[in-house]
């Protein structure tokens, strides 16, 4: 799967994430310790519900955050949504809502290359 480095901020903190672009998966993901490390409080945030297949049994907390990719033009400050996971045991996850509402994904699985651009 492509991987993808971003940094994500919220308020007055940032850091840098390595995630999938996963063209299959419904909803962007970030891990539990990724939120606290942005700042957020779990309790703070809209419940979403439990998550699905492997993570049945993993709340997640809707949160709102913004990215920003360098090699990317026009890719500051994308608002993104995030499941955010009551998990560590997760991988961040670019997904389609929203990653792939905000930018276009073309994979060349063949070379094990992607292309990455927003409008």
């Amino acid at each position: 799967m492509p991987r993808l480095s971003v940094e994500l901020s919220s308020g007055s903190r940032t850091i840098q994430v390595n995630g999938l672009i996963d063209t299959g998966a419904p909803i962007n993901l970030l891990p539990y310790g990724i939120g606290l490390a942005l700042g957020a409080v779990w309790e703070a945030h809209a419940p979403l519900g439990t998550l699905a297949g492997a993570l049945a049994d993993v709340e997640s907390r809707a949160l709102a955050v913004t990215a920003s990719q360098q090699s990317v033009a026009a890719a500051s400050n994308v608002p993104l949504w995030f499941a955010w996971a009551e998990s560590d045991s997760v991988p961040v996850l670019f997904g389609q809502a929203n990653f792939l509402i905000e930018f276009n994904v073309c994979i060349y699985g063949s070379q094990n290359v992607f292309e990455i651009w927003r409008n």
